[in-house]
């Protein structure tokens, strides 16, 4: 009797310890009108078991009873690294009969294949949950980003859910259960900050297209570029919508997108990268670095397709991007230490960027609570990029047309330098050779005149005819007369005070030799406070001896005004005789257009009017 009492007790608390471990590792989720948010791993609601066989299905998990599944509450969710095929189980129960629905989500999963069950404990009914099943309705790549599986629920009856996955990639588990609408509210937010970027991003592409169009720079070139690459990654990685649309059956297209998207983004990038910093002057080194990077992606894309087992395609492209951009930052630092003020505007966005990605890798192994900002931190790191380096193309674009016009300015000096040293290089070969002819009509024709009205003079008239008489008398007469404008012209070609004196004084001696010897009367009126540059000078003054000598010879003139004055920027000359005008042949004539170059040299304009009352000059040259 004894032994039976102690059997008994013994049995009872067996029995007692069975249940209290039972209620410990199949306690129930309750879910309420008050539920909205429930992390289903870290305690003992939650169980799991690694499938080492990949063959077990949910009979074989129902019927055999030696698979023991383990605790999640001293397990951390981290399933990565390791292909390998889990089952989770929990038990859930609707405890209202409101019309209140919930969801078993799976935020950023980043897995490949997954599936859920629903035992109900009361009939035994199985309901299978495939991705067709899943929330939205057009989610089929379960890649990246979230899906949800509705959670239908009897109130009041006890459901054992069971899930099914596969993975491969590095990350945590996060599983959890969430009321429909708080469901959709957070996936629309996500899905409207994702729609905004890729706007954001085209919006982007067609404004550098313009900006392409308009200055015909590379950096805009390679930045288009860049920002198309950058699109096809953010287009490929998110939310499996352009699965659906271009390759829904194309499971091998699903799996190696994101690695082609992400190897040419960072072969563009790193051509633009290299061209924008100025890496090939500045920093040869990390140029061939950068060049490298973007082979290297290459290389090793086709050795992740190739061999799939290797690594994690999510895995290879988070690690791919993160080394690029710890080299291109460097790179910005570098290239901004010596002389390219733009770097900082690239580095700046680089960081922005880059911290966007640390935030999601942060995220994904539950280092960070996921909020709207959180989920979405790569696009607002790639907004902001996207604008810094706007910025920084319009600051490189700015400095480099100062540069341009800098140029072309010290262009224009150096061209205004050698033309001034060629004028005065002319100007000294005209006074040379004027020196020379007027030194060859004095020395020799002047000579030749002289001797020969000496010769003329030795003759006797008193043995002439009358007729003879006439022609002789004519013919001295002309001597002296050539032999007068010779001496005139040796002695004024070439002035030797006009240098001295100025122009003003140098007329006023050349009017003054004038009404000696001519039956033309020249009056002088000038209105020059200071003296004008040699050239100017020079030029005007063989404009007035041009002139002036026409109105000797062409115009049997009795009197000719010069006026020379200055009013505002510029110097004007008049000249106005009262003879019989200037046949209209003379106007054609080497003398007229010795003055038309001469004037256009100092880039002035010039006018004439002649009748048979007189000739009017006038010239207008700008004071330089």
């Amino acid at each position: 009797m004894q032994n039976f009492g102690v059997r008994f007790i013994t049995v009872i608390f067996g029995i007692c310890f069975s249940l209290i471990a039972l209620a410990q590792t199949n306690s129930v989720i309750y879910l309420d009108e008050d539920t909205k948010k429930i992390n289903i791993w870290g305690n003992d609601n939650i169980q799991y078991l690694e499938d080492t066989t990949q063959q077990l299905q949910l009979k074989d998990i129902l019927l055999d009873t030696t698979l023991a599944f383990q605790s999640s509450a001293s397990h951390s969710p981290n399933f990565g690294f390791v292909e390998s095929l889990f089952w989770i189980k929990f038990k859930v129960c609707k405890k209202t009969n409101q019309s209140v629905s919930w969801v078993l989500h799976n935020s950023y999963p980043m897995v490949d294949e997954l599936r859920v069950y629903l035992l109900n404990e009361t009939s035994g009914v199985v309901t299978r949950k495939t991705l067709k099943e899943t929330f939205p309705g057009y989610q089929r790549n379960i890649n990246v980003h979230q899906c949800a599986f509705p959670l239908d629920l009897i109130p009041g009856q006890v459901y054992t859910v069971y899930i099914h996955f596969y993975s491969a990639d590095a990350k945590k588990l996060q599983f959890e259960i969430l009321e429909t609408h708080l469901f959709y509210e957070s996936y629309f937010d996500e899905l409207w900050f994702w729609s905004g970027h890729l706007g954001f991003v085209i919006c982007m592409i067609i404004v550098q297209l313009i900006f392409l169009l308009v200055t015909k720079e590379r950096n805009f070139l390679l930045y288009v570029l860049f920002l198309t690459g950058y699109l096809m990654v953010a287009v490929v990685g998110g939310y499996g919508i352009i699965d659906s649309l271009l390759w829904e059956h194309n499971d091998w297209i699903k799996r190696y997108s994101i690695i082609i998207a992400v190897a040419l983004s960072c072969v563009l990038g790193a051509l633009f990268y290299a061209h924008a910093l100025r890496l090939r002057a500045l920093a040869p080194l990390l140029y061939r670095l950068l060049m490298l990077d973007g082979v290297l992606s290459i290389v090793l894309s086709f050795w992740i397709v190739i061999k799939p087992d290797l690594m994690s395609p999510n895995v290879y492209s988070c690690a791919l991007i993160v080394i690029f951009f710890c080299l291109v930052s460097i790179a910005c630092i570098v290239s901004y230490k010596r002389g390219n003020h733009s770097a900082i505007y690239y580095l700046f966005g680089t960081l922005a960027y880059f911290i966007g990605i640390m935030v999601i890798l942060l995220w994904t192994l539950s280092y960070l609570s996921p909020n709207v900002f959180v989920a979405n931190a790569m696009h607002i790191g790639s907004m902001l990029e996207m604008m810094f380096f706007t910025w920084a193309l319009a600051d490189d674009y700015r400095r480099t047309r100062e540069e341009k016009v800098q140029t072309q300015e010290e262009l224009i000096f150096t061209l205004k330098s050698q033309n001034k040293e060629i004028s005065e290089a002319l100007l000294r070969g005209q006074t040379l050779e004027r020196k020379r002819v007027a030194a060859d009509l004095h020395d020799s024709l002047g000579g030749t005149l002289s001797a020969m009205r000496w010769t003329l003079s030795s003759f006797n008239p008193e043995g002439l005819t009358p007729q003879e008489r006439q022609v002789y008398e004519g013919l001295v007469e002309m001597t002296k007369d050539a032999h007068q404008r010779v001496r005139f012209l040796s002695h004024n070609l070439v002035p030797e005070d006009l240098e001295k004196d100025g122009l003003g004084l140098s007329l006023q001696k050349l009017v003054d030799k004038l009404n000696r010897n001519n039956r033309t009367t020249f009056y002088l009126d000038i209105s020059l406070e200071e003296r004008l540059n040699h050239k100017t000078e020079f030029e005007f003054y063989s404009i007035c001896l041009e002139l002036i000598n026409n109105v000797i010879k062409h115009a049997n003139a009795t009197e000719a005004r010069i006026k020379l004055q200055r009013r505002g920027g510029y110097v004007h000359l008049e000249i106005f005789d009262n003879g019989k005008g200037i046949n209209p042949h003379t106007t054609q004539g080497k003398g007229m257009q010795n003055i038309q170059d001469r004037i256009s040299s100092l880039k002035g304009t010039w006018q004439i009017e002649s009748n048979t009352r007189g000739t009017f000059v006038s010239a207008q040259v700008p004071v330089s």
